[in-house]
Parts: C-alpha cells; structure tokens; sequence
C-alpha cells in the first residue's frame, strides 16, 4: 500500500490510449468504496478524495477506459 498526501484529489478521465506502463484494472477487481467513486466520477468533471487502491496514471475499465489522474 502506498502512502497518499493529505487533500490529494481524483479526477476520471475518458481516454482510448493505454499507455504501455498504466495498470489497467478491472471495475469488478477494485474494493466497493473505490467502485462508488468510479460510479461517482466516470464521464462527469468532478473529483473525489484519492482511493487508496488506484494510483496516478492507472486506467479502469468501466464503461468505458478511464485514466486516473491525481493531484
């Protein structure tokens, strides 16, 4: 588990471009809080606390591929 900054925010981001270093995670791999925020965030521009299993530059499947970006 890696450490998170305090106040660091999420935002999805629809892409069509894996990049070949991004770990792509499943929707249905990810734990129930982290699944509402993807619910909560995919195809909308708003953000959300950092889950704790997703990091920077991951991608998720969902609906669609979404990048993770974390600031």
């Amino acid at each position: 588990m890696s450490l998170r900054e305090q106040g660091r925010r999420t935002r999805l981001r629809r892409t069509g471009r894996i990049p070949p270093d991004a770990e792509v995670r499943h929707f249905d791999e990810l734990g129930d809080g982290t699944q509402a925020v993807v619910a909560e965030l995919a195809g909308r521009p708003l953000t959300a606390p950092e889950p704790r299993d997703l990091d920077d530059g991951d991608v998720v499947k969902f609906t669609e591929y979404y990048e993770v970006r974390t600031r």
